[in-house]
């Protein structure tokens, strides 16, 4: 048998294997690869290790292994202009939003490069051998299983290619086990190619795949997940960054320019929509905590527990015990001003005359996501009415402020994915106390799908024409997601009741573009989005400067203002639409080509 060898980083492919996994290197977990792939239950280990390197996203707590900013639990929304944060030990956090990086750097694109490519080289020698693994009546593992256990390694493989095509662009396209022998030096592929690749391994991966999973296996890729992984890979390469018309020749940068690209992503996002699997789920108060739900199309699966829950709602707010950190995420006055004001069955921004809206009672009347997403002044929360803010000379500081502030804080708190049942008396951090719920990450969902499918609908053919005719616009989906968000019957909601209406007919293309925008930033806000949409619609570096808080001032007879306030003042320059490829990778490999802008890269950024 041909011994295969895990590479130590000297180039772009030579990465080390992710601590703790047992089955992905032979040499030191003391398993060879013919023990691990001459037995269906070792082959089917294999694979759930591979699943594993999807980087969680929610903090479990548990030493924050894996997660965007390693060490800390930051997630990557605080590093747009919809969050900020006060999170201790996250320097590099505040590095990254500062501009002080380079490509030398150590921040999540560096470690994501690296697990990236281990867990490719995971999935190629899974792919390699998972047709002459033996079957075994005893582990339920026939030919169908088997066909399937492959579709899923197919996807896993271009789930991986996907995360690294929109950091980095055109990346080395590698289809088998990469041996000793073998050429180590791989450029950059186009990004054009890199697309195509991604796609491919999707419809392949979508023939082998069921639509679902036994309960046992929920959680498992299906052919959803692979459609909607390969709309969204096509909607960002129709985006402007991927292609765009004042640079239109196919490089490792960017792809050939063609306006077809958006007729291309909107079938795509169809295909998913046409296959009847999915809607949305209708309560969104209780969208992020329902382990099964129809909206879901792929999710990142983790124990349940209380941790993130504890970190997101102020610890005040609970009896005494919890832990002391909490209020980890904060929400930003740029995005809270985003969250329209319902009046009179109309919704408007806050700056509309018709919205009513009040500056000094702001937190009222809002888009029924603001209360879903925002832990605010004066939220309703387990009996207690919730007091934040700084406070005026002579004026007493309001009862819940966390124990971590500071001149980042926004006094508003992310609360989308915690459990707002919980009862934490507990030190949160020992998973085996209290109460505990489900916090899977949704990777994919039919709400991201519907969005999808509406902005390359409106680039395609405008914002009513049914130009695939289907009978399904860019304003019917965008209008799925807009009007499903209703108001929830429970106190955290203020006890309002109605919500978000349809969006008119009648706009033009630009009009339905900003809406378009507006839903995706509002819907799926803290879900990693905002990041990659500001740069792929390539948008002005000046406007992610200004970071905002709409700041509690209690004043001394209680009563409380609202002010204003920048509280940072971020760097973001257009070379940061891309990720750099980390400069060690440059230096080893001479035919590995930096991206716009930074060090090395034989193009200026746009």
């Amino acid at each position: 048998m041909k011994k295969i060898i895990f590479l130590i980083i000297f180039s772009t492919l030579l990465i080390s294997c992710k601590e703790g996994s047992d089955l992905l290197d032979p040499e030191t977990s003391g398993i060879s690869e013919q023990d691990v792939f001459s037995d269906a239950r070792n082959t089917m280990l294999f694979l759930n290790d591979i699943y594993g390197y999807i980087v969680p996203v929610i903090s479990q707590g548990t030493g924050n292994v894996g997660m965007r900013w390693p060490g800390t639990d930051g997630m990557l929304e605080i590093t747009t202009d919809n969050g900020s944060t006060n999170l201790a030990g996250a320097s590099a956090i505040y590095n990254f939003n500062a501009g002080a990086w380079t490509a030398l750097t150590s921040t999540f694109s560096t470690t994501d490069w690296s697990n990236s490519w281990v867990a490719i080289r995971a999935c190629n020698l899974f792919l390699s051998h998972i047709d002459d693994v033996p079957l075994n009546a005893e582990y339920q593992f026939d030919a169908k299983v088997r066909d399937i256990r492959k579709g899923e390694g197919l996807f896993l493989m271009a789930f991986f290619y996907s995360e690294m095509f929109k950091q980095f662009g055109g990346l080395p396209l590698i289809d088998k086990v990469i041996s000793i022998t073998d050429e180590m030096n791989l450029p950059r592929s186009a990004v054009d190619q890199t697309v195509d690749f991604i796609t491919e391994l999707c419809d392949y991966a979508a023939a082998l795949l069921p639509l679902e999973h036994a309960d046992a296996d929920y959680g498992r890729a299906t052919k959803g997940a692979a459609l909607a992984l390969k709309a969204r890979v096509l909607l960002y390469a129709a985006s402007p960054l991927w292609n765009n018309p004042a640079k239109p020749d196919d490089s490792p940068f960017r792809g050939k320019y063609d306006p077809a690209k958006w007729t291309k992503a909107a079938k795509a996002a169809k295909d998913l929509i046409d296959l009847n699997q999915y809607q949305l789920h209708q309560d969104i108060s209780t969208l992020f905590i329902t382990r099964v739900n129809p909206e879901l199309i792929f999710v990142r699966m983790n124990q349940p527990c209380s941790w993130m829950t504890s970190i997101s709602v102020p610890n005040k707010l609970y009896p005494p015990g919890s832990f002391g950190k909490s209020g980890c995420h904060q929400v930003t006055y740029n995005l809270i001003k985003e969250y329209e004001v319902l009046n009179n069955g109309q919704a408007y921004l806050i700056d509309d005359p018709l919205s009513g809206y009040n500056p000094d009672d702001p937190y009222i009347k809002r888009d029924p996501r603001f209360y879903r997403d925002c832990m605010f002044n004066g939220y309703l929360f387990q009996g207690k009415k919730a007091q934040f803010g700084v406070a005026a000379p002579g004026a007493a500081t309001p009862e819940h402020n966390p124990v971590e502030t500071g001149s980042y804080y926004t006094h508003v708190y992310s609360i989308k994915f915690a459990d707002l049942s919980l009862v934490i008396s507990f030190d949160a951090r020992d998973p085996s106390r209290g109460s505990k719920t489900n916090h899977n990450y949704p990777y994919l969902r039919y709400a991201e799908i519907l969005l999808n499918y509406a902005e390359a609908m409106n680039e395609a053919f405008g914002p009513e024409a049914d130009g695939l005719g289907s009978g399904k616009t860019a304003l019917w989906a965008v209008n799925q997601v807009r009007t499903r968000a209703q108001y929830p019957a429970n106190p955290e909601y203020l006890g309002q009741t109605g919500g978000m209406p349809a969006i008119p007919h009648g706009l033009s293309q630009e009009e339905m573009r900003e809406k378009i925008r507006h839903e995706r930033r509002i819907e799926l806000a803290f879900e990693e989005h905002r990041f990659w949409d500001v740069r792929r619609w390539m948008i002005d570096p000046a406007a992610m400067i200004d970071i905002q808080a709409q700041t509690p001032v209690w004043q001394t007879d209680g009563s409380v203002k609202y002010e204003i306030r920048t509280i940072q003042k971020r760097v973001f320059e257009t070379k940061m639409y891309r990720m750099p490829i980390p400069e060690q990778q440059i230096y080893t490999n001479p035919n590995l080509v930096q991206n716009p802008g930074w060090s090395y890269s034989p193009e200026a950024a746009e």
